[in-house]
């Protein structure tokens, strides 16, 4: 087993920079979440459906310690700051990759890697030489994991049928709980509306039989 230290590194993707922190973090937490939406059942208990994941959220605090070499701080600190200014070619702050342990330790156990953008900053500088200039701060970041535009729909894009498909109404149906059935996402209801001219999407008389249309 090999005793090199692995250190924390913030990758630039846009810059193709990397930064090392200069200590390793000592915890950091991981919000995850699945999004699920109540629909209504006429006379019944409303049902949960899945609409999707929400994005990962990662907290930790960064040390930073110069006072050894006199030299300040913000030299370091300056560069994870600078992950939210906003970059006028990309229409946005910085994208990073942050990674650390080796390769052989997959992201479901440990979060990283993790491709994302830092959503917010504390500084706190707490020693400082004889002239003000600081030499030790504890940065208190929170990352938010981030999914291009195509690829979120790629992911999460509505299970609609391959061709256009026939559906019994059963007690309590409303069309947008047939549209969470069969698209996964309630709000596409008027798709199932507009085919089967529904007037009142909330009343269906059981037993008659709706055509759910591809969504192309």
């Amino acid at each position: 087993m090999s005793g090199r230290l692995e250190k924390l590194r913030i990758h630039n993707e846009d810059t193709n920079e990397s930064l090392f922190v200069l200590f390793n973090p000592t915890q950091y937490t991981i919000e995850d979440a699945s999004k699920w939406q109540e629909q209504e059942r006429m006379g019944q208990q409303p049902e949960l459906h899945y609409t999707g994941g929400e994005r990962k959220k990662l907290s930790m605090d960064l040390f930073f310690d110069t006072y050894e070499s006199r030299s300040d701080v913000r030299q370091h600190t300056g560069k994870v700051a600078d992950l939210l200014v906003f970059n006028r070619e990309q229409h946005r702050p910085p994208k990073v990759t942050i990674s650390w342990g080796t390769a052989a330790t997959s992201a479901a156990q440990t979060g990283f890697p993790l491709t994302c953008v830092l959503q917010s900053l504390k500084q706190l500088f707490v020693l400082f030489l004889g002239d003000g200039t600081p030499v030790r701060a504890t940065l208190t970041c929170q990352f938010v994991e981030f999914t291009l535009p195509v690829e979120e729909l790629q992911a999460h894009e509505p299970n609609s049928p391959d061709h256009a498909k026939a559906y019994v109404v059963k007690e309590g149906d409303t069309v947008s709980g047939i549209a969470g059935i069969f698209y996964r996402d309630p709000r596409l209801w008027r798709a199932i509306a507009e085919r089967n001219a529904i007037d009142n999407p909330r009343v269906l008389p059981a037993g008659a039989v709706l055509t759910i249309p591809k969504i192309a």
